[in-house]
């Protein structure tokens, strides 16, 4: 645990975990196998570091779990809202990057990388092995599907499902996400739709 640290009430430390200096770590926190910067908050009832969401299926048709043996990296001044949860990696590790900003309820799952400066807000959920580039914005209530690229300075608007790669430089939305005006084209058609 770095200098000048700050750790709230019933908050867990627990195994294979490092944290910068001057960090805040709020009540009813549990941290483990991760690695936490300096500069970082992390506001009550974050989860990081536990198991991930993996299964096999048997031969037999029951669902067996898989390992998840490695750890979550959270970057310098990120900054992570209440009761978020950020699973440990299976293949690689989970990165949280530098500068990135969390609302509350948010889910990462495993091996998920974000870029520098990304700022999601509530309800957001990110399945496993998705990798987001630098300065991604995310609404509220937005839906990521697994083993996706996101682009670096892409928007995606609330209560969006992503559920194809998404290109650099551009905003989304919709479910599933589309360029913005090509969103905005199909609800006005609806809209006309029911004039008719």
């Amino acid at each position: 645990i770095g200098r000048g640290c700050r750790i709230g009430a019933f908050s867990t430390v627990g195994e294979g975990v490092v944290i910068g200096d001057d960090t805040t770590i709020g009540t009813n926190v549990t941290l483990q196998n991760c690695t936490i910067g300096s500069k970082v908050v992390l506001h009550p009832g974050v989860c990081i570091g536990q198991d991930g969401f993996g299964f096999m299926l048997g031969a037999t048709g029951e669902h067996a779990k898989k390992p998840q043996e490695l750890s979550v990296e959270v970057h310098d001044h990120v900054e992570i809202g209440a009761n978020c949860t950020i699973d440990r990696g299976s293949w690689r590790n989970t990165v949280i990057g530098k500068g990135c900003k969390l609302d509350n309820l948010i889910q990462i799952g495993h091996n998920v990388q974000l870029g520098t400066g990304c700022v999601i807000a509530a309800q957001t959920g990110i399945a496993g092995s998705t990798t987001l580039g630098d300065n991604v914005y995310i609404g509220g209530q937005v839906g990521v599907a697994q083993h996706l690229r996101i682009g670096g300075n892409v928007r995606i608007a609330a209560k969006s499902g992503v559920m194809n790669h998404l290109e650099s430089n551009a905003t989304y939305g919709g479910c599933p996400a589309v360029p913005i005006m090509e969103y905005r084209r199909q609800m006005a058609h609806l809209r006309r739709l029911g004039k008719k």
